[in-house]
């Protein structure tokens, strides 16, 4: 790990916490203890990487999955299954959305495998027990998840039949491949973990990630990653897609797979169940509402995303005053819909156009939380931490319940080892939450 890529003042505060957790004043004698103890270095490493995760944590990735799970359906068995990965799964909500989004376009338990691999010792025993509280769930989830959770005092557990679709694993990633036998998956999730690593740590993990995957398969990575990863070996797989990741392969090796062509979100084709009943048919409801979501958000951003890319003067046509009524007919985009096409610029990379077209916005809109809160996510995406709190900050002004740039505030000042803010940002938004 960079120290630097969370602080070294949160390194050296997460040090100290261990320090007075075993009663060692002098940081040479636990320095001794780490390299003598596992235990104790679990423990450190348990401290310091506290992942940051909730259940369909950005959709567009699940919406990837589901159309390439769609593609390899037929060839589907328990012999062949579907693999995807969460690396790092954190506390398990990553892996059983994947879980989730291959049982709602029909996938049997058999026809796929989830393997979810974390370091931290004690968000793989989270991810295990499956009891969630509130704050793994944000926007829409609560309602989404009623068909997979039970209710309990605390929160929520999940349900057994999702529960037994996820295998996790205790593990150091970058020894992956040399601490167990990984079979290539078709997937891969490995988002906002690069990051987190030197030079040559980010090295030594992509070559994991390329031996882990099938030769057509998918690797998904966060915005921020995703400008670095041609230079690991890996190509971009959509053009509207710049999170998601192929191997680099040479002409010789091209050919015209079905699997790496661009995403086309295809109708589900769910085998009715022989006696459903109510309770089913309303779980498999809720379930193919949030599939439709997918796709009809993922269409739309796109052709507005590409509206703002060829069409300059689309976002001074939007703001000179016209009327709502001429969004669709006129090819005008509402506020809803620009900020809609910012969020698939930052998508595709597009930071510098995402910027303009924020500044643009807020020039004509200067109390608009949704501009203010966009610009806040490019400038974290390009490393520009003291702009992005500014961002936040004046978004929190204008809504203080506004629970994304409270996350994110959280997340800024961790960045600049500004934990005790941080807790703050943390407790504001559990509250609201719970």
């Amino acid at each position: 790990m960079d120290p630097e890529s969370i602080g070294q003042d949160a390194v050296d505060q997460s040090i100290q916490r261990r320090m007075d957790t075993v009663g060692v004043t002098n940081p040479e004698q636990y320095y001794l203890m780490v390299t003598a103890e596992p235990q104790e270095l679990s423990a450190l490493v348990d401290e310091i990487t506290v992942g940051e995760t909730w259940f369909f944590r950005e959709f567009r990735a699940f919406s990837v999955l589901q159309e390439k799970a769609l593609r390899c359906r037929t060839s589907l068995n328990s012999q062949s299954p579907f693999r995807v990965a969460s690396m790092p799964c954190s506390s398990g909500e990553e892996a059983y959305s994947i879980a989730m989004a291959l049982m709602d376009i029909g996938l049997q338990s058999d026809q796929f495998v989830v393997d979810g691999f974390d370091i931290n010792t004690e968000a793989i025993q989270k991810a295990h027990k499956a009891d969630y509280g509130r704050v793994s769930f944000r926007g829409t989830m609560p309602d989404f998840s009623k068909p997979y959770f039970d209710q309990t005092a605390a929160g929520f557990h999940l349900k057994l039949s999702v529960k037994q679709c996820a295998n996790f694993h205790q593990v150091n990633l970058l020894e992956l491949t040399q601490d167990i036998e990984v079979k290539p998956y078709d997937v891969i999730f490995c988002r906002n973990f690069l990051i987190y690593l030197d030079t040559a740590s980010r090295k030594k993990m992509a070559d994991v990630l390329r031996v882990s995957m099938k030769d057509h398969g998918v690797l998904i990575v966060g915005h921020c990653e995703a400008p670095s990863m041609s230079q690991f070996g890996f190509s971009t797989l959509d053009r509207s897609k710049r999170f998601c990741f192929s191997k680099k392969v040479n002409n010789a090796q091209k050919t015209d797979d079905s699997r790496t062509r661009k995403p086309v979100f295809l109708p589900l084709q769910r085998k009715p169940a022989k006696e459903p009943s109510s309770s089913l048919n309303a779980t498999q409801q809720k379930a193919s509402s949030f599939t439709k979501s997918l796709q009809t958000t993922d269409l739309q951003c796109s052709k507005q995303a590409s509206s703002l890319l060829q069409k300059p003067e689309m976002i001074e046509k939007s703001l000179s005053g016209q009327a709502p009524e001429e969004t669709s007919a006129g090819g005008i985009l509402s506020s809803d819909a620009m900020l809609e096409a910012i969020e698939e610029l930052v998508d595709c990379g597009k930071l510098s156009k995402a910027r303009e077209s924020c500044q643009q916005l807020m020039q004509h809109s200067p109390e608009d939380t949704g501009a203010q809160f966009m610009m806040g996510i490019i400038s974290e995406a390009e490393g520009e931490w003291d702009a992005a709190s500014n961002y936040f900050r004046k978004v929190l002004y204008l809504n203080p319940e506004h629970h994304e740039a409270l996350l994110h505030s959280a997340m800024v000042c961790e960045r600049q080892g500004e934990m005790g803010k941080a807790e703050n940002f943390r407790v504001r938004l559990s509250r609201l939450i719970s």
